[in-house]
């Protein structure tokens, strides 16, 4: 017998480094593959609720657009503004402080106020920009809308 092979290493039954490139990766690329199955169909389902929704208010966010009615505008003319889309910046910090940009000077009273969102930031803090419906104002009145979207 030869001393170099007594010497020698005899190479190891399972090689791990070759174990590693052919059972744990493709192990870990399955279980990514099943965590994004998990999550991607609700994701799509997601974003076409979202499009159908914006294609159902899109008419009224193109008026809202080309009449670009202000709080003003409106104060001065409620009969002729009435029925009539806007999109103004709203914060709303309560049922009773609804207001356009933030400014106490310009409160609105939201006829389904429980559809639209809380306004959770400081009272300094931006607004949020949402399509409104005008409705019938009384002459002496806070601004009548009818809440549609927040986006």
């Amino acid at each position: 017998m030869d001393t170099q092979e007594k010497g020698r290493r005899a190479d190891p039954v399972v090689n791990y480094k070759q174990l590693r490139k052919f059972v744990l990766y493709p192990a870990l690329a399955l279980i990514g593959l099943w965590v994004c199955s998990l999550w991607l169909p609700d994701a799509f389902i997601g974003l076409s609720m979202n499009r159908n929704r914006i294609e159902k208010i899109a008419p009224l966010l193109e008026k809202a657009k080309d009449l670009k009615l202000t709080y003003e505008q409106v104060l001065a003319d409620p009969a002729g503004a009435e029925g009539k889309p806007v999109t103004w910046c709203v914060q709303n910090r309560g049922e009773q402080s609804v207001t356009v940009d933030g400014d106490g000077n310009k409160p609105l009273a939201v006829s389904n106020y429980a559809r639209m969102p809380l306004f959770t930031g400081s009272k300094h803090q931006a607004c949020t920009v949402m399509l409104l419906l005008l409705e019938k104002t009384a002459p002496g009145r806070p601004v009548s809308v009818y809440f549609k979207e927040a986006f």
